[in-house]
């Protein structure tokens, strides 16, 4: 019997979330006719502790950032984060700074009082013991853990051992041929516990250089959703950003073994006619759930330099959608943490009834767009204020922070005109025989969720109309819907029906229910 078995085995049983009763979220795919509604986003809530970490060691004093891994570890209960930490950094040029990135470790045993661990991996000046994993350079870094590997974890990261000062060379490593260091590139690592990483392959041949998370859906099989570039959309062209003439969009990539990616890259998120002509972005962090996919989207607002975060959908996560523009979290005023910029961790995590992103919210902005510095044949002023035209790369003084959300309650639909006005929405046409309708609902006062079941010609179906219906009224995350005509759609039954009225539909799900079956008192 392995170690890892037997630490299974007597090892206690942690919470963890249970999904199996969340209802599928809604998207406009599932409807072929909308009346009088739109999509309401749910905000999510700061921790009141926030910022849960702040930098203060010598290594971090630049910045507690995100770039990293949030998980409660599903062997110890533990919460852990391996994230990118900064000292303070210098001026290196005009418009640019020293990124002097190293992977950090921290540990939490409720997910919101975080410590360093004294370790004894990488020292820093005379401190003989520190939280550092990995030496100059790193970057994004992807942990997955599995309980039934001999080494139960493994991580992706970006590594650049000929950044000055870093070592040149990656000890495990053969080096290249031709080379006397190790390039810039994606790298691949094992490790034991968690804190002892070695490394067993790169660079990898996935033609990303930034912004790349990496994730195990299923055993062996691995999706890359990285940032990718193109020019510039007409409008989009902001002379002060790093990637002057580029536009960021989101491209997604394959393996079988982690090894071996899919090329070319496939676009998967980019900006369309409804966004600001400034909106690119940055990061794709999803979350499986039941019926797809849920992702943060760190949204850059090219025009502003600052980021925050919109939620994405998909039924596959391949075509993803966003349900408004509006952020889901919001930028504080600038000079608090995350008033410049908003970092999400690799994927949000599931506690309890509970959806926590976690992230490294910055104080300042991604360029320094304000500089008056020549820097340009000639002077850029917008209604009298100059903007620079330097490559800009600020530092990235951030802290780690928290916003939470309730499962299966990020975004619903809505009446778009409010008060005693209703909407309606009607699904698309499928076999609706012998099931039974649940919905994730909550209605404001005098508010109130129905629905009727129509037929294939669009006919409302007796027994089964919104008169018929049981008024649905209050707070459900799985409520059965019920007629005069019992809960279980006739023969007949194509298509259903919502007629929202104050209310908010965040899901619903059609489920086999054997006729006369009796109901539980939760329904």
């Amino acid at each position: 019997m392995s170690v890892i078995t037997l630490a299974l085995l007597i090892a206690p049983s942690y919470p963890t979330s249970d999904l199996s009763q969340s209802l599928p979220f809604v998207m406009p795919a599932d409807f072929e006719d909308l009346q009088a509604v739109a999509w309401r986003v749910e905000q999510g809530e700061p921790d009141p502790a926030n910022p849960l970490l702040v930098p203060e060691m010598p290594w971090d004093a630049g910045g507690v950032f995100s770039h990293g891994t949030v998980l409660r570890d599903p062997l110890d209960g533990i919460w852990k984060a391996w994230q990118i930490s900064t000292p303070i950094s210098k001026p290196q040029g005009p418009g640019t700074w020293t990124h002097d990135r190293r992977l950090t470790y921290l540990e939490s045993s409720d997910g919101v009082n975080w410590q360093r661990p004294s370790l004894s991996l990488v020292r820093w000046n005379d401190h003989e013991q520190t939280n550092i994993l990995l030496d100059l350079w790193c970057s994004y870094a992807s942990v997955n853990v599995d309980p039934q590997r001999d080494w139960p974890y493994e991580m992706f990261i970006f590594r650049y051992p000929g950044y000055p000062g870093a070592s040149g060379k990656i000890e495990e490593l053969p080096l290249p041929a031709n080379h006397d260091t190790h390039p810039y590139g994606l790298y691949r690592y094992r490790s034991k516990d968690g804190r002892a990483w070695q490394a067993i392959a790169g660079p990898l041949q996935l033609a990303t250089n930034d912004s790349c998370f990496i994730y195990r859906f299923g055993k062996g099989a691995y999706v890359s959703y990285h940032k990718t570039e193109l020019p510039a959309f007409p409008g989009g062209l902001a002379p002060f950003d790093i990637a002057d003439g580029g536009v960021r969009l989101i491209g997604r990539r394959t393996s079988p073994d982690g090894i071996h990616w899919s090329d070319p890259t496939q676009l998967v998120l980019t900006p369309d006619w409804r966004d600001p002509a400034d909106t690119q972005f940055m990061e794709l962090c999803p979350l499986k759930v039941p019926g797809g996919l849920v992702a943060t989207t760190t949204v850059y607002h090219n025009h502003t330099q600052n980021i925050d975060l919109q939620w994405a959908a998909s039924r596959d996560g391949i075509h993803w959608w966003r349900a408004d523009r509006r952020p889901a979290l919001p930028n504080p005023p600038l000079g608090d943490y995350g008033g410049g910029m908003i970092w999400p961790m690799r994927t949000p995590v599931l506690d309890g009834d509970k959806l926590h992103v976690y992230y490294s919210g910055t104080q300042g902005l991604h360029g320094d767009m304000f500089n008056t510095q020549d820097s340009g044949p000639r002077p850029l002023t917008a209604r009298g204020e100059k903007l620079s035209r330097q490559s800009s790369s600020t530092p990235d003084f951030g802290a780690l922070c928290r916003a939470t959300w309730k499962v299966g309650r990020l975004w619903a639909l809505a009446p778009s005109i409010g008060g005693p006005h209703p909407g309606t929405a009607t699904t698309k046409r499928q076999n609706l025989s012998g099931k039974s309708l649940l919905v994730n609902v909550v209605t404001q006062p005098e508010g109130e969720l129905r629905l009727a079941l129509l037929n294939d010609t669009g006919q409302v179906i007796p027994g089964f109309s919104t008169q018929d219906c049981l008024p649905i009224r209050g707070d459900h995350l799985s409520k059965t819907v019920r007629w005069t005509g019992g809960i279980t759609a006739p023969d007949e039954a194509t298509r259903v029906r919502f007629v929202i009225q104050r209310a908010f539909l965040y899901g619903f799900d059609m489920v086999e229910k054997r006729r006369g079956a009796k109901s539980s008192p939760q329904d």
